[in-house]
């Protein structure tokens, strides 16, 4: 896969090259003027610009935690209350199914934005992502509610481990 990136981009680059650095002359000909550019491996990857860019572990736990919390809101947009508590941590505030869905059941659609750059831990128990977020929930009445704040992600190191919603700090915006 790198070699076949590293080829496109080395022909892409001679093409480009060849293109935007002719010219021509009083008599007609084509001149060609060499340009030499040396494309390195790191110069392949598209980065966010930033100077502390993730690394692919790091994206990888991100783009986890990403997916749990968009099936937890998910699952609430669609009234699956069962599914949604299923993606709580049984050490977490969830409390009861009965109890989750009670506190649930007024929902009828979520609407969800990742607001800033996640924070990854790794430790000896397991990886930790802080994913901060803002969402706004419209209730079956009609009303919206908007929330910003972050929610923390967890998974266990185990070889089964997947990650679980362990609780959630959101701040209810003034409507």
């Amino acid at each position: 896969m790198k070699n076949s990136i590293l080829t496109l981009a080395f022909a892409t680059t001679l093409i480009f090259t060849s293109c935007v650095d002719r010219k021509t002359s009083d008599n007609g000909e084509v001149e060609i003027k060499s340009q030499s550019e040396q494309v390195t491996p790191e110069d392949m990857y598209q980065t966010s610009g930033k100077e502390d860019a993730e690394n692919p572990e790091d994206l990888t736990e991100i783009n986890s935690a990403k997916k749990v919390i968009n099936d937890y809101f998910d699952a609430l947009s669609r009234g699956e209350t069962a599914e949604a508590y299923e993606e709580m941590s049984q050490t977490s505030d969830r409390g009861t199914s009965s109890e989750f869905a009670e506190k649930h059941s007024n929902i009828e659609t979520v609407t969800l934005s990742f607001t800033e750059d996640p924070k990854v831990t790794s430790g000896a128990e397991g990886t930790d992502v802080k994913m901060p977020l803002r969402y706004t929930i419209k209730t079956k009445q009609g009303n919206t509610e908007t929330y910003n704040g972050s929610v923390m992600v967890v998974k266990k190191n185990k070889e089964d481990a997947d990650y679980k919603i362990q609780g959630m700090t959101m701040t209810r915006e003034d409507s």
